[in-house]
């Protein structure tokens, strides 16, 4: 336990769907451990199951960050979701990925190619970036972190088997299509802030063994967005395709 109060908090304001006013200093994370511990504390505090994690970076060099998402915010395309469900909505293209088997804690770091041998599946995944917070984005990133790092819902494509997809696969900027009710909302400039998204996953496997967390097989990954985040301002039609990988389908009614 992590003895703040900003655990209870986050479930008042998921239960209630009330925002958070204010957040007083004492309830911003010291550090990023401690933002990590909250986010378990979160789930444990309402018996959720990890069903995905978010992961990102702000540049390849950078210091990678991530949450686990609880597995009722996880779900198949096509999905219809209450746009008023949500407190804001912005809507982000990804690469998802899945493990083919179990990674267990252990004392030694796992390898890069430990980690890209052990990856089982590649599908597109569209997130909702939500916050309970009334001030984001005008907030303490530890506190947005600690807030499964805005994470409103995860909409996941069918999973493709990553050795047919990934050779000749352009991951740092593939072929994609993104649209609201039927008009483009991908930028001419497309990319992932981390680079190759694969790289993120050595960060995670490792993150998840340093908490003593297995990585499991049916946890879903995703990596980042290639189009940025874009406000949805009313219920519409969110629709993506990644090329050679899928699409997925999303109404917000």
């Amino acid at each position: 336990m992590t003895g703040s109060t900003l655990p209870a908090k986050l479930l008042d304001a998921r239960r209630q769907h009330r925002l958070i006013d204010t957040l007083a200093p004492a309830d911003i994370p010291a550090d990023a451990p401690t933002a990590y511990a909250i986010q378990h504390e979160a789930l444990r505090e309402t018996d959720a199951r990890i069903g995905a994690w978010k992961i990102g970076a702000r540049a390849p060099d950078a210091l990678a960050t991530g949450a686990p998402i609880d597995a009722a915010l996880v779900h198949a395309s096509p999905a219809r979701l209450p746009f008023d469900s949500f407190f804001r909505v912005l809507v982000e293209l990804e690469l998802a990925f899945r493990f083919s088997h179990a990674l267990m804690p252990r004392s030694d770091p796992y390898t890069r190619d430990e980690v890209f041998a052990a990856i089982g599946g590649m599908a597109v995944a569209l997130e909702v970036v939500d916050s309970r917070f009334a001030q984001w984005p005008n907030l303490d990133p530890l506190a947005q972190l600690a807030d499964s790092q805005n994470n409103g819902a995860l909409i996941v494509s069918g999973m493709e088997p990553y050795e047919v997809i990934a050779p000749g696969f352009d991951f740092l900027a593939p072929r994609l299509e993104f649209t609201l009710d039927g008009m483009s909302i991908a930028p001419e400039a497309l990319g992932n802030p981390a680079g190759d998204p694969r790289e993120l996953l050595v960060w995670l496997v490792n993150h998840c063994s340093r908490m003593e967390l297995a990585v499991e097989p049916f946890w879903t990954i995703t990596t980042g967005s290639y189009t940025g985040a874009y406000r949805v301002e009313g219920p519409a039609m969110v629709h993506g395709s990644i090329d050679r990988v899928g699409e997925l389908e999303l109404v917000l009614s």
